[in-house]
C-alpha cells in the first residue's frame, strides 16, 4: 500500500490528515493478474507434508534453471505426488477430513494441470492408503500412465490399482509387502519388496480389474541389512540399496523378479554409510549412482542427513568421487540434465542445485533457495 494510503487511515480528532480526493486515487484496487508455468519450463517439484500442520501439505513448482518459485499445489493431508509430463499432469494424492483434523476421511487423487497448477480433476480412492512420508515408491504411475498404483497400510498392505480414464479401481492384496516398482515395459505388471526378504510381482487383467501374484526367491536379508525402498530406475529395472551402502539391480519385467549385485559403495570405508528418505539417485546412460553418505554410523543412523556426496560407477564396481556436500536428506538428478542434482538440505531447509563435472564427477553448489518447512521428496522429471 502506498504512503498516501496509508495516511489516509489516520485520524486526529475526528479529522482525516489527508485530502479525500487524494485518498480516492490512491486507493484505486491493483490488478490482480495470474501467470501459467511456461509448458517448456523444465520443472523440479518439491513435496512438503508440512509436519508442523500436516493437513496443509503442499508440492512447490521451481524453475529447474534457477530454483525460482513458480507456484504451489495442495496436497492435504500426508500427501503423495507423481507427475505424468507427457501429459501435463501432476497425480497427487490426498486425504482431507471433515472437521479438518477429525471426522470422516474422503481421500482422492486430485489432477493438477501442470501449467495452471490448478485441480482440472478429482479420482474418489478408499480410505486405505499409507499415510506416511512422501517416499516416491508409495504412489507410481504404470509405464505408459494408464493407471496409478497407490500403497495402502491399514496397517495391512496392499495396493490400490486405478485406472485413470474410467476412475475405477481395485484392491491388490500384498500381506507384508511394502514398496511400488512399476515395470518398465509391461504397463499391467509392477512388483513390490516384502518383509522375508523376497518380491511379488503382480500381473494385471486386461480389464484392469484383478490381479495375479507371483513370489520371487529370497534375494536380501531384511534384518542383517536392509534395503531403503527408495528405487531409482535404469534401462532394464531398478537400483536398489542397503542400509550398509550395497547396491543391488532389480529386474521387475518378468513374471517375477530377478536380482544381481551391482556393488558395494562403502567398502573398505570404515564407518561410513547411506543415509536419508530419498538417499540416493543414478544416472542410467552413464552408470552412475550418487549416494548420500555420514560417517559415524550406527544402527539407526540410515535416515542421517550427508556429510558427503559420494559417485559410484555401477558398471566398474568402484568409488569415483567424495565431494563435500552436508545436510542433504534427499538428492534427485535432472532428468534433461545429467550433470545436475537437485537436493533437499534438511538441516537448512532449503532446496540445493548441484553441478556435476563428468570428467571426475566431483560435486559443487550450483544455486539455492530457503524453501519450506519440511521437505521430504524432490523430482525433476524434465
Amino acid at each position: 500500500m502506498k504512503f498516501g494510503a496509508v495516511a489516509c487511515a489516520l485520524v486526529a480528532g475526528g479529522v482525516a490528515l489527508t485530502p479525500l480526493a487524494l485518498c480516492a486515487e490512491d486507493l484505486k484496487p491493483e490488478q490482480i493478474t495470474v501467470a501459467r508455468v511456461p509448458a517448456r519450463m523444465k520443472r523440479v517439484y518439491v513435496m512438503d507434508p508440512v509436519l508442523p500442520h500436516m493437513v496443509d501439505g503442499r508440492v512447490y513448482v521451481l524453475d529447474a534453471k534457477d530454483l525460482t518459485l513458480k507456484g504451489m499445489m495442495e496436497s492435504g493431508f500426508a500427501g503423495m505426488m507423481a507427475a505424468a509430463p507427457d501429459k501435463g499432469r501432476v497425480y497427487v494424492a490426498a486425504s482431507f477430513y471433515a472437521r479438518l483434523t477429525r471426522g470422516a476421511r474422503t481421500d482422492v487423487i486430485q489432477v493438477y494441470d501442470d501449467e495452471t497448477l490448478k485441480v482440472i480433476d478429482e479420482i474418489p480412492v478408499p480410505t486405505l492408503r499409507a499415510q506416511a512420508l512422501p517416499y516416491r515408491n508409495l504412489f507410481r504411475l504404470n509405464s505408459d500412465g494408464s493407471m496409478i498404483f497407490a500403497q495402502n497400510a491399514t496397517p495391512a498392505t496392499s495396493v490400490t490399482v486405478v485406472d485413470v480414464a474410467s476412475k475405477k479401481n481395485f484392491e491388490a492384496q500384498g500381506p507384508g509387502c511394502y514398496g511400488i516398482y512399476p515395470a518398465l515395459a509391461n504397463p499391467l505388471r509392477f512388483a513390490t519388496l516384502c518383509g522375508d526378504g523376497t518380491a511379488t510381482t503382480y500381473t494385471i487383467s486386461s480389464d484392469h480389474a484383478s490381479a495375479q501374484l507371483k513370489s520371487s526367491a529370497k534375494f536380501f536379508d531384511p534384518q542383517s541389512d536392509p534395503l531403503y525402498t527408495h528405487a531409482e530406475p535404469t534401462r532394464d529395472g531398478y537400483v536398489f540399496l542397503t542400509y550398509s551402502g550395497k547396491l543391488m539391480r532389480l529386474a521387475v519385467d518378468g513374471d517375477t523378479v530377478a536380482a544381481q549385485p551391482a556393488g558395494d559403495a562403502a567398502e573398505g570405508q570404515k564407518g561410513w554409510a547411506p543415509g536419508g528418505y530419498q538417499p540416493f539417485t543414478v544416472d542410467a546412460q552413464a552408470g552412475v549412482a550418487y549416494l548420500l553418505m555420514h560417517d559415524k554410523a550406527v544402527e539407526g543412523s540410515h535416515k542421517a542427513p550427508s556429510v558427503e556426496i559420494w559417485a559410484y560407477d555401477l558398471n566398474a564396481k568402484k568409488l569415483l568421487a567424495r565431494s563435500p556436500v552436508a545436510g542433504l536428506i534427499g538428492v534427485t538428478l535432472s532428468a534433461s540434465e545429467p550433470n545436475t542434482l537437485f537436493g533437499i538440505d534438511g538441516v537448512a531447509n532449503k532446496i540445493v542445485r548441484l553441478a556435476v563435472d563428468p570428467q571426475s564427477r566431483n560435486i559443487t553448489p550450483a544455486g539455492e533457495i530457503k524453501l519450506g518447512e519440511t521437505a521430504a521428496l524432490i523430482e525433476a522429471p524434465r
